[in-house]
């Protein structure tokens, strides 16, 4: 680093201070010659430059800097900068040159106010860059240097509305993800990744507080090992802002540097092996509840946090904390809808086995095994058998519907004969519809597309369609058609039933969901035959399309890739 002599600009007692030297700035030795080239380059630059010494005098003003504040050197060299421009105190620029003489690192600031002359108002805006240097006598810590730009009103307007939009893009971004995202994972991950950019912080973590520790639920710019670590609430950053919430219920921010927390979970470094600085943590707190901290970070040689960082913080964590709520809404309804799954799927299970014996008993009787039946009886034990296999149906779709929602239904892809799947679902559906007196119409290609796949799976979905197409068709036909384009095999279910209405559609694949209560009522059925079809064909990497006509009759088509992703 450049070196300084901090008595090189001292007054004389007798006379006006001597002239402007770079031996202020020069390492001991340096030829009067380079001394004086140097003299002449500092005076002619159009950047004002200062050179403090560690206790903060002012040793060097050149001529550009005695310009721009409108105070003559001889009133500034010598004295405590802080003297000489009082309004810089508390400042960012005070934070920076702090940063510079005290961490000894390089600091910038863009479009910053500095004071016309002594005690006077603001000669304009400025970008400014502080340099740490040494004390040539190696006597102990070094000042530093400050150079600094005029910037035009209008360039200075472009920047702050250049800033404000993104700014405002980032917050809408932020807006967006916060309300798409139903899912507290990816939310935390968005809300971190907002925050440290609108704030220019190098880290983000997000912790929940629990009766006497917190746990990092999220964390960007920290090492791994930040994730899930717990620490105790007693005496942290995090259990003084939730004291504070506590006892007055309101939502303040807090600012620290991380000499000062005390606290081993924010004290460490980022992930760039840097050691954090700054921190500025803000509560996430909705309808009277703290749900978190959210809290950021910079290195310890960037500038601390501003009150302009404090207001975007406060905005990213209003957003986020109604977001955080509305997923704990959400994942609660999951957890409640697996526990009613989980229920169904046991009744269900109770229920199949006397069923089954049901079942059995009705083909002793129809078989006339136990013996000869009247018309009367036989009738009867038909309708039973009917009663029986339609509560079994039943119950194996609730059981699917409980797996799929579990996550425990395996997909077995192999290679697939088209037409056996074909045959096997026309075995299941061909009598349903003869029953109706329908026509049943099957078209597959000679040389069947290859196809590997799930086949119990594809028959599942095809006999679900195929006897929804039956149970809501009263005359006409049922037709069953195979295809294949781009990769993609189709398999259409097309009946001339009753039709769905264009804006019934988005109900169409919602579990236990029938488009008209009287439908039920006439038809039967749980709701649940299309919702699990469809996530059956997802599973498969495919999908159902719906094609209708109201009156006219519906199409369903399974669309398979040919090969599975």
């Amino acid at each position: 680093m450049t070196s300084f002599d901090q008595n090189a600009r001292s007054h004389d007692a007798d006379g006006p201070p001597a002239a402007p030297s770079t031996a202020a700035l020069a390492e001991p030795g340096t030829p009067p010659a380079l001394h004086a080239a140097s003299d002449w380059l500092l005076e002619s630059i159009g950047e004002g430059l200062f050179v403090l010494d560690a206790a903060w005098r002012l040793t060097y003003v050149n001529a550009a800097a005695e310009r721009i504040t409108a105070t003559p050197r001889a009133e500034m060299v010598g004295r405590p900068v802080w003297d000489v421009f009082p309004t810089l105190a508390g400042s960012s620029v005070d934070a920076a040159w702090h940063a510079t003489m005290e961490k000894r690192a390089q600091m910038e600031l863009r479009s910053v106010p500095l004071p016309k002359r002594i005690g006077g108002p603001t000669a304009g805006w400025f970008d400014t860059r502080s340099y740490p240097v040494d004390d040539p006598a190696g006597a102990g810590a070094g000042g530093i240097v400050v150079l600094f730009t005029e910037v035009g009103r209008r360039e200075r307007e472009q920047r702050e509305l250049a800033a404000r939009s993104e700014e405002n893009e980032r917050l809408r971004e932020l807006a967006r993800a916060m309300a798409a995202v139903a899912d507290s994972g990816p939310l935390l991950v968005a809300l971190c990744e907002a925050a440290m950019a609108l704030c220019h912080a190098q880290g983000a973590t997000v912790a929940e507080i629990g009766e006497t520790e917190g746990r990092f639920i999220a964390s960007l710019g920290h090492p791994p090992e930040v994730l899930d670590h717990t620490f105790p609430l007693e005496g942290t950053l995090t259990g003084r802002l939730l004291e504070a919430f506590r006892a007055r219920g309101e939502v303040s921010l807090l600012a620290v540097e991380a000499s000062e927390a005390h606290d081993s979970a924010f004290c460490g470094q980022l992930s760039d092996g840097q050691p954090v600085g700054a921190i500025l943590l803000a509560p996430l707190a909705a309808h009277g509840e703290l749900l978190g901290v959210l809290a950021i970070s910079r290195r310890a040689t960037a500038p601390p946090f501003g009150r302009h960082d404090e207001e975007l913080l406060r905005v990213v964590a209003d957003h986020a904390s109604l977001a955080l709520w509305k997923a704990r809404l959400v994942e609660a309804a999951h957890a409640a809808s697996r526990t009613s799954s989980s229920f169904l799927a046991t009744v269900s299970h109770e229920l199949r086995t006397p069923l089954t014996a049901l079942t059995g008993y009705g083909e002793l009787l129809a078989d006339e095994i136990l013996g000869p039946l009247t018309s009367d009886q036989h009738d009867v034990v038909e309708r039973m058998r009917g009663v029986t296999h339609q509560l079994t149906a039943m119950i194996e779709e609730i059981l699917t519907f409980s797996s799929l929602e579990a996550g425990r239904e395996l997909v077995r892809c192999i290679p697939v004969d088209v037409a056996e799947v074909v045959q096997s679902v026309v075995a299941v559906v061909e009598p349903l519809a003869k029953q109706k007196g329908l026509e049943f119409r099957v078209e597959v290609p000679p040389l069947p597309p290859p196809l590997t796949t799930d086949p119990d799976k594809v028959r599942q979905i095809l006999v679900n369609l195929g006897a929804n197409a039956v149970k809501f068709t009263d005359r006409g036909r049922v037709s069953l058609t195979v295809c294949a384009d781009d990769g993609h095999v189709r398999l259409a279910v097309a009946d001339t039933g009753v039709g769905i209405a264009d804006a019934d559609r988005p109900r169409l694949f919602r579990a236990f969901s029938q488009l008209d209560t009287g439908l039920t009522r006439r038809y039967g059925g749980t709701g649940l035959g299309l919702h699990i079809s469809q996530r059956l064909a997802q599973l498969l990497g495919g999908e159902i399309t719906v094609d209708s006509v109201v009156g006219e009759g519906s199409t369903f088509t399974l669309v398979l890739p040919t090969t599975p992703h």
